[in-house]
């Protein structure tokens, strides 16, 4: 045991033992300190301020004690008092008082003169480690106030300190995430997985990152990783299974959910994920058991959209329209709902009610590649050209594998639109996507092509173009 370990455990004990025998305690100010600090890291936050108190009752001077006190006003959130409190203590250059200053006047979006006093102590002559302490602590507390930018830049100097700080990196990971930036959020969860290779959170975060970056193979893999440590953890099944889900293994991600499901049958957005994955699997039977099931146990709110669901899948059109008459008044801003609508009005063909219902679905869920391939179909249909290339553009830059969304675009700038050179279109589809072309236009296998170079493809393709052909056949 470290010496000042030794020294708080006698301090501690000696403090206890005068308690319960109900004699007057009396230490100096730095034990006061040391004990309040104490109890504060074991969490008993009201035995630290009553140390502080009794402190500076008998030392009403002491300065390291004036700072704890004006730490309990930090953490109770009232940063003014705090700011106050501080006035009457002298800083004498300490980055502690520095920091309880900025962490105040950030939450009260005082943000210039948080930035002042951060560039006046980063000029004082402070020694290594201070300088380290304050850049990394300052930093932790531009991420609590989102100012990410700042953060990830006294981050990075941080770790040319010292690059095996893992709250440090944990921190500069989350920076990194929130700026939208997840490649380098993955490379500090790596950074993390080489310090500790059997870090549970770790194997968790990145492989949500590699979800979130649609790197869904890896994903999965980390997830694994992180069962192995902690087995029938229900949040990374979960997660493990909308990997799976997304990467087009909606069997297995189904077996995933519904064994989640008989460990935790009280967690709602579990029947919400098995419903869409029996949607995708054309399960309209398993649906209709599972809404059952909800109903039972969470009631009748938002079933009968969700019944609705399964008759339009089915094509009994008769009874979705019968069930969605139905529903509820205040059932009738849900995204199912206006999705539902949609569709409904996009089958009796009245397009401007079937757009209004899914630009109002939009609004609920944005980046939504359904809504937006709907969106796109509808402007097809109405001949509103320039805005179902926009609206595909946006899905492209989503989901850029979307089926038939590159097609659909480069029909629409080829025969409509500003009519772009047949070079310049053709130049945007893979030789892949050449191939899926020509298959569409002969009606025949894209095996038929398996020899053909780029520009043997594109002489077919031209020709097609000619003779008004080329994407007759598309899809909408």
């Amino acid at each position: 045991m470290e010496e000042n370990e030794t020294d708080i455990t006698a301090l501690v004990e000696k403090y206890e033992q005068m308690r319960a025998l109900g004699r007057n305690i009396y230490f100096d100010a730095d034990e006061f300190a040391l004990l309040a600090e104490y109890y504060n890291a074991e969490g008993d936050n009201d035995e630290a301020e009553q140390l502080i108190r009794e402190g500076l009752r008998m030392h009403p001077g002491s300065s390291a004690l004036m700072l704890l006190r004006a730490k309990t006003l930090v953490f109770a959130e009232l940063y003014e008092e705090a700011l106050d409190y501080l006035r009457l203590i002298s800083d004498e250059g300490g980055v502690e008082h520095a920091l309880l200053r900025i962490e105040s006047l950030l939450h009260l979006d005082r943000y210039e003169e948080a930035d002042q006093l951060i560039n006046e102590t980063l000029e004082l002559d402070l020694v290594m480690d201070d300088r380290y302490y304050f850049i990394t602590e300052t930093a932790y507390l531009l991420n609590d106030v989102d100012q990410f930018d700042r953060a990830i830049t006294f981050l990075e100097e941080s770790m040319k300190i010292d690059d095996a700080n893992i709250d440090a990196i944990v921190d500069l990971a989350y920076a990194y995430e929130m700026k939208g930036d997840l490649e380098k959020a993955i490379e500090q969860n790596n950074r993390l997985l080489d310090i500790d290779p059997y870090s549970y959170e770790a194997w968790v975060n990145i492989g949500k990152l590699y979800s979130m970056n649609r790197e869904y193979d890896k994903a999965i893999d980390a997830f694994d990783f992180a069962l192995t440590i902690n087995e029938n953890d229900l949040s990374v099944m979960k997660m493990k299974a909308l990997s799976l889900y997304l990467n087009d293994n909606t069997s297995e991600a189904v077996s995933i959910f519904e064994e989640c499901l008989k460990q935790s049958p009280d967690d709602e957005t579990l029947y919400d994920s098995l419903f869409e994955a029996y949607e995708v699997m054309e399960q309209y039977d398993e649906m209709m058991k599972l809404i059952d099931k909800k109903e039972a146990l969470f009631g009748s709110e938002g079933i009968l959209v969700k019944r609705a669901i399964v008759h339009l899948n089915r094509e009994e059109i008769d009874k979705a329209k019968e069930l969605f008459e139905q529903i509820p008044e205040g059932e009738k801003e849900s995204l199912d709902y206006y999705m539902l609508e949609g569709e409904l009005a996009f089958y009796d063909n009245d397009l401007k009610r079937a757009e209004a219902a899914y630009m109002k679905a939009a609004l609920i869920s944005e980046e939504n590649e359904e809504i937006l391939d709907r969106l796109a179909n509808i402007s097809l249909a109405q001949e509103k050209f320039e805005q179902a290339a926009t609206y595909l553009e946006e899905l492209l830059e989503i989901a850029p594998d979307f089926p038939a969304a590159r097609s659909r675009l480069a029909y629409i700038r080829f025969e409509i639109g500003s009519k772009e050179p047949f070079d310049q279109i053709m130049a945007q589809f893979s030789d892949e996507e050449l191939r899926a072309l020509l298959s569409l236009i002969s009606g025949s296998s894209e095996e038929e092509y398996p020899n053909y170079s780029r520009e043997k493809m594109l002489t077919r393709l031209n020709e097609a173009r000619e003779n008004r052909v080329l994407f007759k056949n598309i899809k909408y």
